[in-house]
C-alpha cells in the first residue's frame, strides 16, 4: 500500500525538477541584443544612410540578370549533330536500316562473296518472331552460337507483318571452311535447309 501511494509522488517531484532544470537558466538570462544600437569594439552604431548604402551594394548584383553564354561558347566543337542528322537519313521511322533493311543494332546478313571475312550460317527466315524465338533457344540449348536479325523484305517498306522477316542464324564464324562444315552440321541435325551468308554489324 505504501509503495502505490510513494509512486505518483515520486513522478511529481520528478516533472517539477524537470522543469526547474528548464526553466531557472531563462530567468537569470541576459535580455536579447538592441541590434539598433549594436557596438562592435567600440564603434558606433551605423547611420541609416550608410546601412543603406550598403544594402544597395550587396544586393547589386542580384538585380542584374545572369548573362547566359553562348552555347558555342561553353560546349567544344564537334560533329554529333552532324553524325545525327546522318544516322537519321540511314534509319527509318520504324528503326530499320534503309540501305540493307536490317533492324538498327542487329547484325546484318548479307549474301557470301569470296572476299567475305565473317560469316554465319543462316537457319531459318520467317514472319513469325515467336517461333523464330524458339528456334533461336532450341540451337542455343544445342550448344550454338544462335541470334535473330530483323529485316524489312521491301527495304523502306511498310512496318507490316508480311514485310517483316526473322532470321535466325549462327555465328560469327571467322573461316569459310568452319563456316561450310556448320551448315552441313546444322542441315543434318536440324533437318532444315541453311545457307551460308555475310554477317556484318
Amino acid at each position: 500500500m505504501t509503495n502505490k501511494r510513494a509512486r505518483p509522488r515520486a513522478t511529481t517531484v520528478v516533472v517539477l525538477v524537470s522543469l526547474l532544470v528548464i526553466t531557472l537558466p531563462m530567468l537569470f538570462d541576459a535580455p536579447s541584443l538592441d541590434y539598433e544600437s549594436f557596438a562592435v569594439n567600440g564603434a558606433a552604431p551605423l547611420s541609416a544612410s550608410r546601412a543603406e548604402e550598403l544594402r544597395e551594394h550587396l544586393y547589386a548584383p542580384l538585380e542584374k540578370a545572369p548573362a547566359i553564354p553562348r552555347y558555342e561558347d561553353v560546349v567544344p566543337a564537334s560533329d554529333v549533330v552532324d553524325r545525327v542528322r546522318q544516322l537519321q537519313s540511314e534509319v527509318d521511322e520504324d528503326g530499320f536500316n534503309t540501305l540493307d533493311g536490317t533492324r538498327f543494332g542487329e547484325p546484318v546478313l548479307l549474301p557470301r562473296t569470296d572476299s567475305s571475312r565473317v560469316l554465319a550460317v543462316l537457319v531459318s527466315e520467317s514472319n513469325d518472331s515467336e517461333s523464330a524465338v524458339a528456334l533461336r533457344d532450341r540451337l542455343r540449348n544445342g550448344g550454338y552460337e544462335a541470334f535473330i536479325s530483323t529485316a524489312k523484305k521491301v527495304v523502306g517498306g511498310q512496318n507490316s507483318t508480311e514485310n517483316i522477316v526473322h532470321r535466325v542464324a549462327v555465328g560469327p564464324l571467322l573461316s569459310h571452311t568452319h563456316a561450310q562444315q556448320m551448315q552441313d552440321d546444322l542441315s543434318l541435325a536440324y533437318e532444315v535447309q541453311t545457307r551460308v551468308v555475310e554477317m556484318s554489324q
